[in-house]
């Protein structure tokens, strides 16, 4: 089954910054040269595909992959879909550092 973390990591050095693409065309070039607009990032979102046959094992893997992270708490989804849309799925829980697993 496939499953996925969705977490927030915190983005180092004071964050940063990341030109918005309104046309969309995938082309990347150095920010000092572009003319878009931009944003500043201090935190960075993420959505990891998780391999696990069971709730339990998907969540013993999210938690070795927190602990890896900058993250201390993501959700996990449940999404036969296989998407990479946040929040596309079944949410079946919610970990927080130093307080574990809580259901949906």
């Amino acid at each position: 089954m496939a499953y996925f973390l969705e977490y927030v990591v915190p983005a180092e050095s004071g964050g940063a910054e990341v030109p918005l693409d309104d046309d969309g065309d995938g082309v990347t070039i150095p920010l000092g040269e572009t003319a878009e607009r931009v944003v500043h990032l201090d935190m960075l979102p993420a959505r990891s595909r998780i391999a696990a046959g069971t709730v339990e094992d998907a969540r013993v893997e999210a938690e070795q992959l927190l602990r890896h992270s900058k993250a201390d708490a993501g959700e996990l989804f449940d999404d036969p879909g296989d998407s990479l849309d946040a929040g596309s799925g079944r949410r079946v829980g919610v970990f927080r550092e130093g307080a574990g697993w809580t259901e949906g």
